[in-house]
């Protein structure tokens, strides 16, 4: 098969919030990148990235076929379980799309990498931090540890090299993504939400450190790798808590857990109060990743998120 002279990266999610750094760095290191795009302000962003837009979606499959055939790299972010108000219909949707993919470049050596997320590991019962071996969770908040199942399985069973990147909780960075919307969402009750003590240590990640990941994965991850894809581990619900509250001066308000679930619904409550320490250690020994971006809560008091709260403070 004659390759274009570039290596390229096809992507799903590649405007995305994670997509588009990887998108923006891939670039810079001289890759080619295609992304998939379903809109044309999506087609318009990739053009302005540098990317080249393919229409389609998660369930136009010859689609997916055809760009992963071309390609050296594919990257899969997009998630179906998010927009889909039918999450097993989502985890069908996404098992098709991988199906797909893995089709294309079975019998390669082409790595496809897939999104999964580190809360779906069992909490240390001392308060440790976890590794990518640890136990799933018993009681899940969802069903996302299939997606991760099924696309390890073309790599245990087919040779496909499959490579899963379990991203931290709170990925953040560039004024964006859940502290964005837990900021906004603060903002319209007039008090920040903090369930129980807010002790619960949470893993989190800057963009930037989280896309220079998985461009390291893309070229040094082996097939069935598993990384956890995050920084520090030893930051609480209750530090992030009073750091957005400084920012948008708002109080901080406790809620016992059963009181959360019925103000917000299981999902938030849980996510909030999900004690989930991943260790990053096995990208760093691997994959030779360090972060070396600035922490979440500095990020939040004195970076990015400065101009957000500005945005939604009552002053």
């Amino acid at each position: 098969m004659a390759y274009p002279s570039k290596t390229r990266i096809f992507m799903t999610g590649a405007s995305g919030y994670i997509g588009s750094v990887i998108t923006e760095f891939a670039i810079a290191q001289g890759y080619e990148v295609h992304g998939l795009s379903r809109t044309e302000t999506n087609d318009a962003k990739l053009k302005g990235l540098g990317a080249v837009p393919i229409r389609g979606d998660l369930e136009t499959l010859d689609v997916l076929r055809h760009e992963s055939a071309n390609a050296q790299i594919v990257i899969h972010l997009a998630d179906a379980m998010t927009w889909n108000p039918d999450y097993s219909a989502g985890l069908r949707i996404d098992a098709a799309a991988v199906d797909a993919i893995c089709e294309a470049i079975q019998g390669t050596d082409k790595p496809l990498l897939v999104t999964s997320g580190s809360l779906l590991v069992e909490a240390d019962p001392n308060g440790e931090e976890t590794t990518e071996t640890s136990p799933l969770q018993k009681n899940p908040v969802n069903q996302r540890w299939k997606s991760e199942d099924h696309a390890i399985r073309w790599a245990k069973e087919k040779g496909v090299r499959v490579i899963a990147m379990r991203l931290a909780p709170y990925v953040y960075g560039r004024g964006a993504s859940g502290i964005r919307l837990f900021m906004q969402m603060h903002a319209r009750n007039g008090e920040v939400t903090c369930i129980d003590d807010g002790s619960a240590k949470t893993s989190t990640i800057h963009v930037d450190d989280a896309a220079r990941m998985y461009l390291l994965a893309a070229e040094k991850g082996s097939a069935r790798n598993v990384f956890n894809c995050t920084s520090s581990t030893d930051v609480t619900a209750l530090q992030i808590a009073e750091a957005m509250g400084s920012v948008l001066n708002l109080p901080v308000k406790f809620l016992k857990f059963d009181e959360a679930v019925a103000k917000f619904g299981p999902f938030f409550s849980k996510f909030l109060s999900a004690v989930n320490r991943a260790s990053s250690a096995k990208a760093v020994q691997t994959l030779g990743w360090e972060p070396k971006e600035v922490g979440i809560l500095d990020d939040i008091k004195g970076g990015s998120y400065l101009a957000v709260a500005k945005e939604l403070r009552k002053d």
